[in-house]
């Protein structure tokens, strides 16, 4: 595979606000591992190799890949983050089965992705583990897909598979070019979160893309090719599902008349409404309700 063959599949995340965790042993996980290392230093053996590294860093793992972090001052633990993923959505309807387990009991058959070799070093020339250091847009980034997973906002999964692939990439070694490239594609990606969550907050109100644009200062051509580019939609089809989800809750959860929610969602008038969901999904609102559609 690849790497612009790349599209991951979230399958969990993980948030320690204070490790206290001291295994004798290292431990192995069955999918790929994003951590994130904040708050205080720490120090990470991963194989034979042990890694003291500052607040801020990342470290990505294959599956298999022994790992086993310890603090550097017991007095002042870290803070992790933890995601973990396939590389592909090839598998996104197997489950997760298994835990990580002591390295000693790792066993390869159970590996989500059999394509993947047990700790293997090159995957999809992502050339594992990347170690990257000082990097505190980066544990942004994982922080925001924890937060994401967490909260399951409307397309959350596709918005934390986007953002996964992002750090993955700009963990790559000379991939940034320099720290101002670094900080213009952090930058960029946080513009096109930052106009997801004005969306959310505010499609009930009567907003456009064009508004939607002029609210965060961006053009609305630049702003469509980075909620695309990062997210797969445009502003327009996000605001959209955002209106029909929360019309379709309505309609099904509380007696509000057809046009009271149509005003309610941010849909110009009654006829807008339903069209609009109909389209979405193939029911007129009446009908919907009628059936307890979900």
């Amino acid at each position: 595979m690849d790497l612009s063959e790349i599209n991951p599949f979230p399958r969990t995340t993980g948030h320690f606000e204070s490790w206290i965790y001291d295994n004798a042993f290292s431990s192995a996980a069955y999918d790929m591992r994003v951590f994130a290392f904040v708050r205080s230093a720490a120090l990470v053996r991963i194989g034979e190799k042990e890694y003291r590294l500052p607040a801020d860093s990342v470290v990505i793992l294959a599956p298999g890949e022994p790992y086993h972090f310890r603090n550097v001052d017991p007095a002042d633990p870290f803070t992790l983050y933890c995601l973990s993923f396939d590389l592909t959505q090839e598998y996104r309807g197997t489950s997760r089965f298994r835990l990580p387990v002591f390295a000693s009991q790792f066993r390869p058959e159970f590996l989500v992705d059999q394509k993947i070799e047990s700790g293997a070093r090159d995957v999809s020339n992502l050339c594992l583990p990347l170690i990257v250091r000082d990097r505190p847009d980066l544990c942004e980034r994982v922080r925001e897909v924890v937060r994401l997973f967490g909260e399951k906002p409307i397309y959350y999964l596709e918005r934390c598979s986007g953002i996964i692939k992002e750090i993955l990439f700009a963990s790559l070694p000379g991939s940034a070019g320099s720290d101002a490239e670094a900080r213009r594609t952090a930058g960029t990606a946080a513009h096109a979160r930052r106009a997801m969550r004005y969306i959310e907050d505010h499609f009930r109100e009567p907003i456009n893309e064009r508004s939607v644009a002029a609210a965060l200062n961006f053009h609305p051509y630049y702003l469509a090719r980075l909620t695309v580019k990062y997210f797969g939609v445009t502003p327009y089809q996000y605001l959209t599902q955002c209106r029909i989800d929360e019309a379709v809750r309505l309609l099904l959860h509380t007696d509000k008349t057809i046009r009271d929610i149509a005003a309610a969602c941010g849909f110009a008038g009654q006829s807008h409404f339903s069209s609009a969901i109909r389209k979405r999904t193939g029911m007129p609102p009446g009908m919907i309700r009628k059936t307890g559609m979900k």
